[in-house]
């Protein structure tokens, strides 16, 4: 019988950064790599990558607590079949995979004025020294207008619990971790090997493995005795 807490666990929340990573990796791994290999510096291309990456986590996990505290006041008073909007989370989670399997993720909204200021910010701060530079590029990275990312932030906003929130977010924030540190130590040499169409088709299939998976285990959950469709109902 599928646990509802195991499918939305934070295991669950890192996969989904390691898979929306394919995507990070060449979107944001240009601009990662910018700010942690200066020129001349004092400071290791790692040291850099740490802060950019720690920085980049927390403010997740901060974004994460702040989303799961608006949908739990904003949302809270909203119910379903006499349940609150949480109770439909793993189904959004579901559903997350499955947009992300056939690209249907790319039509999620994003705030596209964000991108301007932004922009500004991040010249700002290549004049300043190297770790500062890191920690700011990083802490700002979570805002960047991008599909995927923002699809991750409505489902934190879904927990409606700012500890939930805080946590999946947190989890995702890891689960980019290991392609994106990758990318940054040996950019030009992963960006040869990997072209833009091989990176989608195996984020693609990763995804709509992940979504057979929770699927089958949110199916067996909701027709057991505390689900919608359990037959004793």
């Amino acid at each position: 019988m599928g646990d509802i807490q195991s499918i939305t666990s934070i295991w669950t929340a890192l996969v989904a950064g390691l898979i929306t990573s394919l995507h990070c990796s060449v979107m944001c791994g240009p601009l990662a790599c910018m700010v942690t290999s200066p020129q001349e510096s004092k400071w290791s291309q790692s040291s850099l990558a740490a802060i950019y990456q720690i920085s980049r986590i927390i403010s997740y996990t901060i974004i994460g607590a702040i989303a799961g505290g608006v949908g739990m006041i904003a949302l809270g008073w909203v119910d379903i079949y006499h349940n609150s909007l949480a109770r439909f989370f793993p189904w959004l989670l579901v559903l997350f995979f499955f947009m992300v399997a056939t690209r249907l993720d790319h039509f999620f909204p994003k705030p596209s004025f964000l991108a301007k200021p932004l922009a500004k910010v991040q010249l700002k701060l290549k004049s300043l020294s190297p770790p500062v530079a890191s920690l700011g590029v990083g802490t700002l990275t979570p805002l960047l207008p991008c599909a995927p990312l923002y699809a991750v932030f409505t489902l934190a906003l879904m927990t409606q619990s700012p500890i939930r929130g805080a946590e999946f977010l947190l989890g995702f924030g890891l689960g980019t971790l290991p392609l994106l540190w990758i990318v940054q130590q040996s950019y030009v040499r992963w960006k040869l090997k990997m072209n833009p169409l091989t990176i989608q088709r195996l984020q693609r299939s990763v995804a709509f493995i992940v979504f057979l998976v929770l699927g089958y285990r949110l199916y067996l959950f909701e027709t057991g005795p505390n689900g919608f469709f359990c037959a004793t109902q």
